[in-house]
């Protein structure tokens, strides 16, 4: 009978000193950090300086880049070992630039899209089919 009495008690002072099973909690200023002003509760969207798409691709593959307007961009796509199959440098970038790449002479697999400027360095996956 005691032990009925001393496994809820145990129970209840273990979760609330933070002791359970995979307890979890997220600090109010980490929540706070994902929402915009005036749009409580919805995450806040990322601002990716470059975006790839259709991906997976056959091809052709059209790149967006955004906020490096009046800086020299570096533009290389890899393959998997890290060799360079495409390089370009792009000059004249306004705040949002697209551009085609017809990539389909290059064989089916893993690419990376590699985007270099002055304080900005980003990369993404790529799979050619």
């Amino acid at each position: 009978m005691m032990q009925r009495l001393l496994f809820p008690i145990l129970l209840v002072a273990c979760l609330s000193f933070g002791l359970g099973p995979l307890m979890t909690t997220v600090p109010a200023a980490s929540a706070a950090a994902t929402a915009r002003p005036g749009q409580q509760g919805k995450p806040v969207e990322d601002n990716k300086t470059l975006l790839v798409y259709p991906n997976p691709s056959t091809g052709i593959v059209h790149l967006t880049i955004s906020n490096l307007q009046g800086k020299k961009v570096e533009l290389s796509v890899l393959n998997v070992i890290g060799s360079v199959m495409y390089r370009e440098t792009l000059t004249e970038m306004n705040d949002r630039y697209t551009k085609m790449l017809d990539l389909s002479k290059f064989a089916n697999g893993l690419y990376y899209v590699r985007l270099e400027a002055d304080n900005t360095s980003q990369m993404c996956k790529l799979v050619i089919r």
